[in-house]
């Protein structure tokens, strides 16, 4: 579901790279730690730096991890890039079961990188990477800062089975499925789906328990699915469980790539909200 957007993000890093480069220079190294398939983008500085983990949906290249930590470690934030099924040996071969330990893992790795500052740690995700990633902020405590794109509200099927797509201590995170029904595009079957609303609580995150500040950035005519009807349902859920940290939806009308007009902005905004709630809160 998110190729499009990792295209995309990928051919703009390249495009508008000098825009959005910062005044840090920066390494990238192979990480080296239990079964994590992951990169970390660490910036060149004496003082210790705020880190953001971050991963795609459903496209397995490593185009993600490249484009978040070329854009954001020259900004004085550490990236640990990750791909979790397919791209690299003794991973899943498919988005099916993937357990949420394999994420805390990089928040376990973080903490032992002596340059980053353990107490500043964030998340970034998109498309079908954004369950993985509010899954993520919910789990772990030590996530404190989270950026979403095309969010999704539920927990979803894998790719091959109808069976959820994330675990935890070995049980499956509540997920819904997609029906089958005849001559539908895939966003009617996710708008079919979202009809039943007990499917849809057992399978909403619990966004509550999110311990920081959260920047969505939905697209309005999306065609995979229904993703700025579902990040406004989030900010509804938020704002009835009184969330005590900000909280921001900024929707573009565009498809479920967006554009190249409107990728310079989201690039900034990313930037802007890790550095204001990670990067400055250390000064």
């Amino acid at each position: 579901m998110s190729s499009r957007f990792l295209l995309l993000l990928v051919s703009l890093t390249l495009a508008f790279g000098n825009c959005f480069a910062g005044t840090f220079e920066y390494e990238v190294k192979t990480v080296n730690y239990k079964n994590l398939a992951a990169r970390l983008y660490l910036p060149k500085t004496t003082e210790k730096v705020p880190a953001v983990i971050g991963f795609g949906g459903s496209d397995p290249s490593w185009g993600f991890a490249e484009a978040n930590g070329q854009m954001m470690a020259s900004n004085g934030i550490a990236v640990i890039g990750l791909v979790y099924f397919k791209t690299e040996p003794g991973l899943p071969a498919t988005l099916d079961h993937i357990p949420m330990e394999y994420f805390i893992s990089a928040i376990d790795y973080a903490e032992t990188v002596k340059e980053i500052d353990a107490t500043r740690i964030g998340v970034v995700s998109g498309s079908r990477g954004s369950e993985a990633g509010f899954l993520l902020a919910i789990l772990d405590p030590r996530i404190k800062s989270v950026v979403i794109t095309t969010p999704s509200k539920v927990a979803w099927s894998g790719m091959t089975t109808s069976q959820s797509a994330w675990t935890y201590q070995g049980k499956d995170i509540p997920a819904m499925d997609l029906p089958d029904l005849e001559n539908a595009t895939q966003i009617q079957r996710f708008e079919k789906a979202l009809q039943d609303s007990e499917k849809v609580r057992q399978a909403t995150f619990s966004f509550e328990k999110i311990g920081g500040p959260m920047l969505l950035i939905s697209a309005e005519n999306d065609q995979i699915w229904p993703g700025t009807p579902m990040t406004r349902d989030i900010m509804s859920y938020l704002k009835a469980h009184d969330f005590k940290y900000s909280a921001v939806h900024k929707s573009y009308p565009t498809d479920h790539g967006f554009s190249k007009e409107t990728a310079p902005e989201i690039k900034q905004m990313i930037i802007d909200h890790f550095v204001q709630t990670l990067k400055s809160v250390g000064l």
